[in-house]
């Protein structure tokens, strides 16, 4: 974020159910809410959710939404 002073905007990518081996830990939502309200905190502009959309569990993208719009009403203006 210090690195472009603001002159251009910032959406790092937040992997949701990247495909792994079998005994791997699997994604929740509370990971996702975890890196978005990192990336948010960080003064992220918003968020890239990664992958493909038909392999993304919907309680992870829920979760993902969830977040972005509780820390957007927070925000002023």
């Amino acid at each position: 974020m210090a690195g472009v002073a603001g002159q251009t905007k910032i959406y790092p990518g937040i992997d949701i159910d990247v495909p792994t081996k079998r005994m791997d830990r699997r994604t929740s939502p509370d990971d996702v809410r975890q890196a978005a309200r990192a990336a948010f905190g960080a003064g992220a502009d918003g968020v890239a959710l990664s992958r493909e959309y038909a392999e993304m569990w919907l309680a992870n993208l829920s979760a993902a939404g969830e977040t972005q719009r509780g820390i957007f009403a927070k925000r002023p203006g």
